[in-house]
């Protein structure tokens, strides 16, 4: 009666193996599952490679604001980006990742790494735990030498069986031109649903070996320039700036929005009045129109991505700026079904 009993235990769970389609770190739940403390969203429908859903996920989505890849005048290094993640504890995560030129549109790179690829798009799936680097080399077109620079931005969305595991996913991107330039950065991600019109940073630049650099991205439906203004220690405006007009969120049909304009530049190049001596307050001005940016400070053969703070206009009655939630670009995830991804190898 025990072996009879064994065989029927073995033979279900067969059956139930063999029903649920898997890649081995499955990324979806076969029912839908709750999203909506990831401001309010809709799950993300998975498909298997003949077009058959077999599951729904819960997503994160944002953008890496800038890359660089290659080009470095400076023998033997190139500049190089690398993008870290890793899934939870909880669950496997789904990895996909999109390449952009600094106009917003599609770019082909070659990548290394955890996955080798050539092309916009570079998407896995990870096992609980399981770590993933990608290193960018350059646009593919430039190779093999990768002698020109390539720019731009990532886009980035994780998929995740239930939404506390993709509340925990915390990418970030590194770039580095070691041994040319001593030092390499780290940044965070602009995640979608934190967007906001004015930001802040303070930094230090003397022209010499301590310079700061800005990466403005424009995460709304307008083309926009952007306004630049720099205080001095005492709080008073001394220089004031504007950027060329970054495109917009690019339409991709159905109210589905893509990748907008991003602009990288020395604060001394936005800035033509004398920068101030000493710490000063830096505040990137869209309006009306939402944007992410990234603030850098070099200090001779160290650098670090600077704090920055959501802020106000100059004109705005005085109040704390609020973090703002958007769902103006839930569609570009939604409104298509995502084929699974294969996994990565342990």
């Amino acid at each position: 009666m025990k072996s009879l009993l064994l065989i029927e235990l073995i033979a279900l769970a067969a059956t139930a193996l063999h029903g649920q389609p898997t890649n081995g770190a499955v990324y979806w739940s076969t029912t839908q599952p709750d999203c909506s403390s990831l401001n309010n969203e809709t799950p993300a429908t998975i498909t298997n490679s003949s077009g058959t859903t077999i599951g729904y996920s819960c997503y994160v989505a944002g953008t890496f604001v800038w890359l660089a890849a290659g080009g470095v005048d400076y023998k033997p290094a190139k500049w190089g980006t690398s993008i870290r993640v890793a899934a939870p504890a909880s669950a496997p995560i789904g990895v996909d990742y999109s390449f952009y030129d600094t106009n917003g549109n599609s770019q082909s790179m070659d990548t290394t790494g955890s996955q080798t690829a050539s092309g916009n798009d570079v998407n896995f799936a990870l096992y609980a735990n399981q770590p993933s680097e990608i290193h960018v080399l350059g646009a593919t077109r430039n190779a093999p030498s990768y002698s020109t620079t390539a720019t731009g931005s990532v886009y980035a969305v994780f998929y995740c069986p239930d939404a506390a595991t993709c509340q925990n996913v915390q990418p970030q991107l590194l770039y580095s031109a070691l041994p040319t330039y001593p030092w390499s950065l780290s940044v965070p991600i602009a995640w979608d649903d934190l967007v906001w019109t004015q930001w802040s940073a303070v930094g230090v630049d003397d022209g010499g070996t301590h310079r700061v650099s800005l990466v403005i991205y424009n995460e709304d439906t307008t083309a926009t320039t952007f306004t630049v203004r720099v205080y001095n220690s005492a709080g008073t405006l001394v220089g004031t700036g504007t950027t060329p007009s970054l495109p917009p969120l690019q339409d991709l049909g159905n109210g589905s929005l893509g990748e907008g304009g991003t602009y990288g530049a020395l604060l001394s190049q936005i800035i033509s009045t004398p920068l101030p001596s000493g710490p000063f307050k830096v505040l990137v001005d869209g309006g009306s129109l939402y944007s992410a940016v990234e603030v850098l400070q070099v200090n001779g053969s160290s650098a670090t991505t600077l704090q920055v703070a959501y802020d106000s206009a100059p004109v705005s009655v005085a109040s704390a700026a609020a973090v703002h939630s958007s769902s103006i670009r839930r569609l570009r995830v939604e409104a298509t079904p995502k084929r699974v991804f294969s996994v990565l190898p342990q």
